[in-house]
């Protein structure tokens, strides 16, 4: 008799039936916030909880989030506790800002987003993946997060930064893996709203991991300014398209 192998079930952490306590919900944020939503988190069109960070609306209907985050963003801010978490990490950017910063953020954005040139980033995706899947052809056992670390800071290097960005991707990677493990998690004293000047453990043990980014970031400017310095011609032919999308876009 024929049997069906069972479907494989990758673990995820279960929707929880009741509301945990103050101290468990502290536990269990700092391990994985995943695990403190429960089933009506993911079912409901909305719901509003209040916890140790505040009043917190959770919106999951496609109208209600445009609502919120297009239409009447003005009358939304940010739950304090995100921004506490997430601004040491992205200072001012477009996931963080407010008001007229976000506006401004996001306008200097949009040329890079539109339909068109998004359109123009699909085929170098599907190009690097294809040659990332081959390291799998012969077996073995792989660290999928680790592997997808790598495979983001291709498409990076290729759709955004024309194959130029500073840094190698082992330790892209691996330093990617110790910010999750240090100010990627949240702290007790953000969820206390303790004030600002009590040092978080976990930026300290962050500080490295931040001077690495910030340093990608500066060493692939001045790449890419010593290549407009001694190549401009090329520079100009990569650039070209982008350029006259923002000029179409911003008229």
């Amino acid at each position: 008799m024929d049997s069906q192998p069972a479907p494989f079930v990758p673990p995820a952490p279960k929707p929880r039936t009741s509301p945990p306590s103050t101290l468990e919900m502290i536990r269990i944020v700092y391990r994985n916030p995943l695990e403190l939503w429960g089933e009506p988190t993911y079912n409901e069109p909305w719901i509003s909880v209040t916890g140790i960070g505040g009043p917190l609306v959770i919106a999951n209907d496609p109208g209600l989030i445009r609502h919120v985050l297009v239409d009447n963003a003005k009358n939304y801010k940010m739950a304090t506790v995100r921004q506490m978490i997430l601004r040491p990490i992205l200072r001012d950017g477009l996931l963080t800002a407010e008001g007229e910063v976000w506006r401004r953020s996001r306008k200097a954005m949009a040329p890079v987003f539109t339909p068109r040139h998004i359109f123009g980033f699909a085929e170098p995706m599907l190009r690097r993946t294809r040659e990332f899947v081959t390291r799998y052809e012969d077996g073995g056992t792989s660290d999928i997060a680790h592997d997808m670390t790598l495979l983001t800071f291709d498409i990076l290097a290729e759709t955004l930064f024309s194959s130029e960005i500073s840094g190698e991707p082992g330790s892209f990677a691996k330093e990617i893996d110790r910010l999750f493990e240090t100010m990627g998690r949240v702290d007790p004293l953000d969820l206390l709203r303790a004030p600002d000047w009590l040092p978080r453990l976990t930026r300290i043990r962050g500080r490295k991991t931040m001077a690495y980014f910030r340093k990608i970031v500066t060493d692939t400017v001045k790449m890419r300014e010593e290549r407009v310095k001694h190549d401009p011609d090329k520079c100009r032919r990569i650039s070209s398209r982008f350029c006259s999308r923002r000029r179409d876009r911003t008229g």
